[in-house]
């Protein structure tokens, strides 16, 4: 028969190991829970298998290049990633011609100030001219509704000699309010912005260094970034992020200028708009091209080439490459992935990813 002292170490012994064991699976658990989402970090679900929905796709139609300079590869790893082998093709719908175009545009003139009736140079443009201090003027293709506002700015030089501007923050919100506004304003280009100062010199716009020092503020918009959920994730957890890029890289899809007047007819001096629907829920699966085979067509010539600052005649280090998406500025039917290679002095490179045997 135990005794009471037996007992006791007993207990204890039990109660010491019952808690170690407990400590021990519970770092099991965290553990094994860690390495669960390490892999499923490392090895995210891939997209399903390339459906080729949309059947042989157009070749993207890039600008010409101005040249090209002789290209290094200087990586932070030293070599080329590897990148997913398929990718998302958007629909992009051409917006066709309708009766309703000119009375769409008419409206749209009229949010934006202008009122009279316009000149009509073809079937799809249309120009509004208003006989004010700034001599506004709205150019617009009535079919697919991208227009230029220009305003001469210079007729009041009270714009540029009484500029003064809160914040950043401000800036942008008060453009993208109005833009709301007039009906221009899309849910998937807001949140991208870039902010730049712009002063008086000599009658012509140049870089400013800072807010303080800024006449003008130019803001572009650009479309938002498409998140790839990951299906593996029960918090619906982004496996990757691709940007948009423009033929321009600097150059947004909508482009204002503003003044810091208040007055309405003086605020917006200059707008480009630019911006094309795409049709999200409608997509496909496309094979794509390794990074190192559009790493061999872009040395080779192929894709394009936007110098930005730098020079022909100087040897180009590429520095970083990804994919993206290619934002154009007439609506071609699709939206389609694109390797960027990014270099020094706003040099960027583009080359289409979708596999060249699925393009017409």
């Amino acid at each position: 028969m135990s005794t009471l002292t037996e007992t006791s170490v007993t207990a204890r012994k039990a109660i010491k190991w019952g808690a170690i064991g407990f400590v021990g699976i519970t770092i099991l658990w965290y553990l094994g829970t860690g390495l669960v989402k390490l892999y499923q970090a490392t090895h995210p679900a891939a997209l399903p298998e390339p459906t080729v929905d949309f059947g042989r796709l157009p070749k993207i139609s890039f600008p010409e290049s101005s040249g090209r300079p002789k290209l290094v590869l200087e990586l932070p790893t030293g070599a080329i990633p590897t990148f997913v082998d398929r990718m998302y093709v958007y629909s992009a719908p051409i917006k066709k011609s309708a009766f309703t175009d000119s009375e769409k545009a008419i409206e749209t003139a009229a949010a934006l100030g202008f009122l009279f009736k316009p000149e009509e140079k073809s079937d799809s443009e249309y120009v509004w001219t208003n006989q004010d201090q700034l001599n506004s003027k709205l150019s617009m293709n009535i079919v697919n509704t991208h227009f230029l506002l220009t305003r001469q700015w210079q007729n009041n030089p009270t714009l540029a000699a009484t500029a003064s501007f809160i914040s950043d923050k401000a800036v942008i919100t008060d453009t993208e309010n109005y833009l709301s506004k007039v009906g221009l304003l899309s849910s998937d280009v807001v949140g991208v912005e870039k902010v730049t100062y712009l002063k008086d010199s000599g009658g012509n716009l140049v870089n400013a260094l800072s807010l303080s020092d800024a006449d003008f503020i130019q803001i572009d918009l650009f479309r938002k970034n498409i998140d790839e959920i990951d299906p593996a994730s029960e918090k619906k957890e982004i496996k990757a992020s691709y940007p948009f890029y423009r033929p321009d890289p600097n150059k947004g899809i909508i482009r204002t200028i503003v003044s810091a007047s208040k007055s309405v007819s003086e605020k917006v001096i200059y707008m480009e708009y630019n911006y094309n629907k795409l049709d999200y829920p409608k997509m496909g699966v496309y094979p794509i091209k390794s990074g190192e085979a559009a790493w061999t067509e872009l040395v080779n010539g192929g894709g394009y080439v936007y110098l930005g600052n730098a020079s022909t005649s100087q040897e180009m280090k590429v520095r970083r490459i990804f994919l993206a998406y290619f934002d154009p500025d007439q609506a071609t039917g699709y939206t389609m992935p694109i390797y960027v290679f990014l270099g020094d002095q706003g040099f960027t490179a583009y080359v289409s990813a979708v596999s060249d045997e699925l393009l017409k």
